[in-house]
């Protein structure tokens, strides 16, 4: 088989014998053939098969296009172009099953269309499937467009795809899209995880119908417990979060037991459903409130007699769409707040499983804590909230599944607020699960849940709490200190900035010992930024407090704040070189400098016209565009990291270079002899002057030393028998060349 390196002799080979290569035409043209670029990335991609053309399903040799193919089970197959800032509208061609891989079982493919991450096309084939035409809008700006497959082998393994004159087109309207970010699951990362693969890694992955996933990841517990992903998404600006979940079809004719997906921002729940063999494939949107750290993908598995389902999720990806963010309450969870004190406790958080929130109806749920009872003290768990503010508590109150199946006694659970019960309840065997939501007083430092049990015949209950919340529900909001900001800046006001508050809200600014320094007006947006005169040169703390409209102040909360930023050390001229190029970009270069440093040029009029990089190493080159033909003066200045932008440097240069005088014909001689080098002979130069001469093509022959008096002579191995012309041009110290003259000489 011919991979690309071999392609690459090919195209060699037929340049050496000025042979005419296929497509060369229409890759310069503005619909080119797949076939005429260059791939940027591919694996499992074949120009040819056997040295033989590809054939289409119907057994007709393939003039123009390529082949993809996988060997193992979940290998991932797929060529990546380069299409950044190409301006592709369409991609049009046909995609169809190489007709030698069609004659018995080869299973079953899937082939996808990718813009950047986003499916533009997809298309489940089978040895029944014809060759599929397709015409296929691209959205604008797309700077990777990758074909992938993904394959089910059968007993003769897996199919060719033959990709059929695939050609990239310029007409026509683009994508419309209403989304300004749109990124895979898979290319962000997930940055936590536990029995989670994604396509490519382990094996093809299906949905409840039997489609396979060209892009997608999969939980899989294998056991009973929680299988998760979680994904941080911390000032990404991505406000929803959409894929499709279902049951993978290669285990659910049977007893695989039962399966729940949540998905959570942070520990709010964004969504659950419990999914069966008769799930169909659920199309799963969700927005991403403002200020969410992570958002956390959970199954919580109960193994059957067969084992656990494998969950899929086709096409996870987070997008930006509009500027807002859903408002959500103040939610922490008590797992994520950690008891400080308790026995026989059991904590299920959407991220680890020590067992599986399993409800007194049968139901899952995807996040609990369960306290065992026991019969000679009671259990218990605590928690210290006193940094929360919270004033709720929310849960699913129910008796374990297990505790259920026959006669486990009676408990009598109760909730305290520091020494306060604030609920009572004697839970046996026929109590409803009964949805809690109990306020919480304020200043309460200890939430305590106790579980007094009495055995029965067969021992004793454990009661379950099902996504269990903290929430600070109306009255002002207590701020979070992760959503308050301070700009401790230099030589102007300090800012502070609350965000994620609501319209009509006002902030209060207090110093560590409890003084006002500052009062906001009312806010007009979700955000108000309070300015100080002067917070000190030093880092030091604040304390932030809210007034929302007809409520009281809010607790304060602190805010700490870094000491002003120091200034970067300024450029000097010395280490500065600026060429002034006539006819190309000009160049600044800037030496001893420290890494990661920034030079920033600005012109006479105080106008920003360049930035360099950051610096590798100890220095900088900055292009720009035309500083002018005349001498003059830029401004430079430094950004060194974490430091403020430096004092300006004012650095002169020079004019751009003039060009040379042209050389006359009056002033050359030429000798044409026989049987010895030709002499060209210039006069009339100055000091230092070259002469370089070019025969009739413009080919560079010759080229004179600098002159050392007002004329040079040139020797020329041979410039033909016959008469003819060449032409001369003259280089003056510091000047550029000069024009071309004609010169003729005469025949030998």
């Amino acid at each position: 088989m011919k991979n690309k390196k071999w392609l690459g002799f090919i195209v060699l080979f037929a340049l050496f014998m000025g042979l005419a290569l296929p497509h060369q035409a229409s890759a310069a043209s503005s619909s080119p053939f797949l076939t005429s670029l260059d791939p940027s990335d591919s694996t499992g991609y074949y120009t040819d098969w056997n040295d033989e053309a590809f054939k289409d399903s119907a057994g007709k040799n393939v003039s123009n296009g390529f082949g993809l193919k996988t060997y193992s089970a979940g290998d991932e197959s797929y060529v990546s172009y380069d299409v950044e800032g190409q301006n592709y509208t369409h991609i049009q061609g046909k995609v169809t099953l190489d007709s030698r891989y069609l004659q018995g079982d080869y299973g079953k493919t899937a082939v996808g269309f990718y813009a950047d991450d986003r499916l533009v096309y997809e298309k489940q084939m089978n040895r029944t499937s014809s060759s599929q035409s397709y015409d296929v809008a691209l959205p604008k700006n797309t700077k990777t467009f990758s074909i992938v497959i993904m394959q089910l082998d059968g007993s003769k393994g897996t199919h060719l795809v033959v990709i059929q004159d695939a050609k990239f087109i310029k007409t026509g309207s683009f994508l419309n899209i209403a989304d300004t970010q749109y990124h895979s699951a898979l290319s962000i990362g997930s940055s936590d995880s536990e029995y989670y693969y994604i396509t490519g890694d382990t094996k093809t992955f299906r949905d409840i119908n039997g489609n396979i996933i060209t892009k997608g990841f999969q939980l899989h517990s294998y056991d009973s417990g929680s299988a998760y992903a979680a994904y941080n998404v911390n000032d990404t600006g991505y406000n929803v979060f959409e894929t499709s979940v279902s049951l993978d079809s290669n285990n659910v004719t049977g007893d695989y037991g039962k399966t729940v997906v949540g998905i959570y921002a942070d520990s709010y729940l964004l969504y659950e459903k419990e999914l069966s063999s008769k799930t169909p494939v659920q199309q799963v949107k969700v927005n991403i409130p403002k200020n969410t750290s992570q958002i956390k993908i959970v199954a919580q598995q109960l193994k059957g007699a067969k084992g656990t389902h494998s969950v899929t999720f086709n096409q996870p990806v987070f997008k930006t769409v509009g500027s807002s963010f859903v408002s959500v309450p103040y939610t922490t969870s008590p797992q994520s707040i950690g008891a400080d004190d308790s026995y026989m406790l059991l904590e299920d958080e959407p991220t680890s499983s020590d067992y599986v929130t399993h409800y007194a109806n049968g139901s899952l749920g995807s996040s609990s804590i369960l306290l065992k009872g026991i019969t000679y003290d009671p259990s218990y768990a605590q928690y210290n909230i006193s940094d929360t503010d919270v004033n709720v508590f929310k849960a699913k109150l129910s008796l374990d599944y297990e505790s259920v199946q026959g006669d486990h006694g009676s408990s009598v659970v109760k909730i305290f607020a520091d020494n306060k019960q604030i609920f009572a309840k004697t839970i046996k065997k026929s109590t409803n699960i009964e949805n809690l939501a109990l306020q919480i007083p304020a200043r309460t430092k200890y939430f305590k849940i106790t579980v007094d049990s009495k055995a029965g015949a067969k021992g004793t209950q454990n009661i379950l709490f099902g996504n269990p919340v903290f929430q600070k529900l109306p009255a002002s909001g207590k701020l979070s200190s992760s959503r308050i900001s301070v700009e401790n800046n230099y030589n102007k006001d300090d800012i502070v900035t609350v965000r994620s508050i609501t319209k009509g809200d006002v902030i209060k600014v207090y110093n560590s010992k409890g003084t006002l320094l500052a009062t906001s007006k009312p806010a007009t947006t979700n955000y108000t930024k309070v300015a100080i005169k002067q917070l000190g040169t030093g880092k030091g703390t604040i304390l932030v407090s809210r007034i929302s409209p007809n409520k009281a102040e809010s607790a304060t909360v602190s805010a700490s704040f870094a000491a002003e930023p120091a200034v970067s050390s300024s450029v000097s001229a010395q280490q500065t070189t600026i060429v002034n190029n006539k006819g190309k970009n000009d160049t600044i270069t800037v030496k001893s400098l420290t890494k990661g440093d920034k030079v920033k040029v600005y012109d006479a009029k105080g106008t920003l016209i360049a930035t360099s990089g950051a610096a590798a190493k100890d220095s900088v080159v900055i292009s720009v565009k035309q500083l002018g033909t005349g001498k003059g003066t830029v401004y430079l200045t430094r950004l060194t990291p974490n430091k403020l932008e430096s004092g300006k440097t004012a650095v002169s240069y020079a004019a751009e270079p003039v060009t040379s005088s042209s050389l006359s014909a009056s002033r050359v001689t030429i000798e044409n002899n026989r049987n010895k080098d030709d002499v060209i002979t210039v006069k009339s130069l100055y000091t230092g002057d070259v002469v370089k001469v070019y025969n009739s093509q413009n080919k560079l022959i010759a080229t004179s030393k600098p002159a050392t008096t007002y004329y040079v002579k040139i020797s020329v191995k041979q410039l033909g028998k016959n008469k003819g012309n060449v032409l001369l041009t003259r280089t003056s110290s510091k000047k550029l060349e000069s024009t071309k003259i004609s010169v003729p000489f005469k025949a030998e």
